[in-house]
């Protein structure tokens, strides 16, 4: 159970502790509060950073040995395919024509996926999951 701060001084003070009392009080259960925070991120340590990867079945071998990187994209799952391409590139060109600054004009692949804003994918029903590249695994379907 935890109590906020704020309501263990109203009740000192509701009992008629001194108000020069219940300062020193919060100050130090203050500072316990921040020894303790400090305490558990020294033992949590840096954050786990994770990655998204994506698997392609190669059941023939065409793809043996290549190294392919990529970005995850989700779409309806009745939408076709091969349209998310141009739905993204329809996208950049709405941001493009839209942009007050032309700071971040976008104008290859790589910045598209960057830089392109949710609000115009939204339109095109299509979310970027990875803002950055993704490396493929290739498996030949068996483990």
């Amino acid at each position: 159970m935890k109590i906020d701060l704020i309501e263990v001084e109203a009740k000192l003070l509701e009992n008629h502790v001194e108000a020069n009392k219940v300062q020193t009080i919060i100050r130090q259960l203050t500072e316990v509060v921040e020894e303790i925070q400090t305490e558990r991120q020294a033992e949590a340590g840096p954050k786990q950073k994770w990655e998204h990867v994506i698997i392609l079945n190669d059941p023939n071998n065409i793809l043996n040995g290549q190294e392919i990187a990529g970005w995850v994209v989700q779409q309806e799952a009745d939408a076709d395919p091969a349209l998310v391409f141009g739905k993204i590139r329809d996208a950049v060109i709405t941001q493009n024509e839209t942009a007050k600054r032309k700071r971040n004009y976008i104008t290859d692949v790589t910045s598209a996926f960057e830089y392109l804003k949710p609000k115009f994918l939204k339109e095109k029903k299509v979310r970027i999951k990875t803002k950055e590249l993704t490396r493929v695994l290739i498996t030949n379907g068996q483990l």
